[in-house]
């Protein structure tokens, strides 16, 4: 009996990762990229952060002995929890919604999702400005049905500046939740139920598990953005709303003190490198990203 087998090449199946072993230098112009934009100005502000007529690390002392930098510090970062916890409970819903619309209504109201981009982020925060202002919008409305007698001061507090980082940064959360949820398998959904599954049981125990990728993409992003974010703190907070990207805006413009603020920029990094890497213990961020294959 002839054998009418053929052989398959030693390399079938591993044609993309020989090209890129192969081709190297495909990577040459972002890899220079990132060194000149990236490398560069973070070994200057690092070398910023340790001299200054000689080599010092008043920068740093002058953090850890002032109790008044932690507490700017964790306001940040609880300014970056709610804000995410925000984003994510608004998002999830509304992703959840454009996905189980058709193509045409998806594609429509996803451009109202990102025309946002459209605009300058000091734009769009200054519209709240204008919305939350004693004779904005909001106080307006409030006075014409009678819940209020005179304007109320939104502007300066804590619900400003959420309300304005989370309108800011909702656009990535749905995104990234939508580009997840719309590669899910309905039928997974539909077999549940034929097994005997409630819709709501159905739901929290097929879909949402199957959506962790893009929630954790979401937060993530989120949560990094909202603890660098200066505009909109700056327009409509106020003292008691002063996250650390702030005081190194002040050290830089005010009080001219360029040591403390790229000893304060390196501390930032830091603890968000610190915060990925935990999260890393728990997140496969290589799978997450499409890393994995």
């Amino acid at each position: 009996m002839t054998d009418t087998t053929f052989p398959i090449p030693a390399a079938a199946g591993r044609g993309p990762r020989r090209l890129a072993g192969r081709f190297p230098w495909l990577m040459a112009p972002a890899a220079v990229f990132y060194v000149v934009f990236f490398g560069w100005p973070l070994l200057q502000m690092l070398w910023s952060s340790i001299w200054s007529d000689g080599f010092t690390f008043a920068g740093y002392a002058e953090f850890f002995s002032e109790p008044v930098y932690w507490w700017v510090l964790g306001y940040t970062m609880v300014i970056g929890v709610v804000t995410l916890v925000l984003t994510l409970g608004i998002g999830y819903p509304v992703a959840y919604w454009l996905v189980g619309l058709n193509k045409t209504w998806t594609v429509v109201l996803m451009a109202f999702v990102l025309i946002p981009f459209w605009s300058s982020g000091l734009v769009r925060t200054y519209a709240w400005l204008v919305i939350l202002g004693r004779q904005g919008l909001v106080n307006t409305t409030l006075i014409h049905i009678g819940w209020i007698d005179e304007p109320m001061p939104f502007l300066g507090t804590h619900t400003a500046v959420l309300v304005g980082l989370t309108y800011y940064l909702l656009p990535y959360m749905i995104l990234c939740l939508f580009s997840v949820m719309n590669n899910i398998d309905r039928n997974l959904m539909l077999a549940a139920r034929n097994l005997g599954a409630s819709p709501l049981r159905a739901f929290f125990a097929i879909f949402v598990p199957l959506t962790k990728p893009g929630v954790f993409a979401g937060s993530f992003l989120v949560f990094m953005l909202a603890v660098g974010m200066y505009i909109t703190p700056a327009l409509l907070g106020g003292p008691d709303q002063t996250t650390l990207p702030l005081v190194i805006a002040l050290q830089i413009n005010e009080a001219l003190d360029w040591t403390l603020a790229a000893a304060l920029s390196m501390i930032l990094l830091v603890v968000s490198v610190a915060i990925q890497i935990f999260a890393n213990r728990y997140v496969d961020f290589d799978k997450m990203w499409g890393g994995a294959r």
